[in-house]
Order: structure tokens, then C-alpha cells, then sequence
């Protein structure tokens, strides 16, 4: 069965595929510690974590309280064997940032 993302933002992808594809272009855009600038890719990051951040069970919300900007850096945390990879970032209101897997996100988006 071939899997669709919809976000509230009127987006929506079909197979799964292209949404993954489609995020991961996005990360490709831009460099480690640049901001997205482009206000499509900010709106799809934010409908791609509202969907996300509704899921019970999460400790914390990756939004917190509120965002306040994205970007891309180096992942905090290397995989196995040390290899360190690329990943959004949201940049709260508070100040504070947490990083997130646009991957699991949109896993947990697919209907």
C-alpha cells in the first residue's frame, strides 16, 4: 500500500517517497549553520513538526515554545562508527534549539 504525507499546511506527497525526497533536497540546500531562508521550506519544516509534535508519548515537544527560525548543522550525536551527519535544527523562541530527524518526521506523518 503506497503511503501519502498530507500536512496542515495543504502540502502532500504521494508515495512517501517523494516526501522524503523532497526534505532531503531541502537539507541539501542548504550549508551546516545556515538558516532557511526560504519561506516555503520554513513553512513545510513547521507543518512537518506540528504533525510531528501531536504524536503522544513525546517528552517534549520539538517546537517548545514556538519557532522561531530553522537550520542546518551537524547533528550533535554521530551515528555508528562516528560518522556525523547533517540534520534541521529548530531555533525556539526561547533561545533554545533541539535538533530533529525530518526522516522520523515524515514517517510519522505518513498515513
Amino acid at each position: 500500500m503506497t503511503k501519502t504525507v498530507s500536512l496542515p499546511n495543504g502540502r502532500t506527497w504521494r508515495p512517501q517517497s517523494a516526501a522524503l525526497d523532497h526534505f532531503k533536497d531541502m537539507l541539501n540546500r542548504y550549508a551546516d549553520g545556515q538558516r532557511v531562508t526560504d519561506q516555503q521550506d520554513h513553512d513545510d519544516l513547521a507543518a512537518l513538526l506540528s504533525v510531528y509534535d501531536a504524536v503522544p508519548g513525546l517528552s517534549e515537544t520539538k517546537t517548545g515554545v514556538g519557532v522561531d527560525y530553522f537550520y542546518r548543522d551537524l547533528d550533535r550525536e554521530p551515528r555508528p562508527g562516528g560518522v556525523k551527519t547533517s540534520c534541521f535544527y529548530v531555533m525556539r523562541q526561547d533561545g533554545t534549539a533541539v535538533d530533529f530527524s525530518a526522516i522520523k518526521a515524515v514517517r510519522v506523518a505518513s498515513a
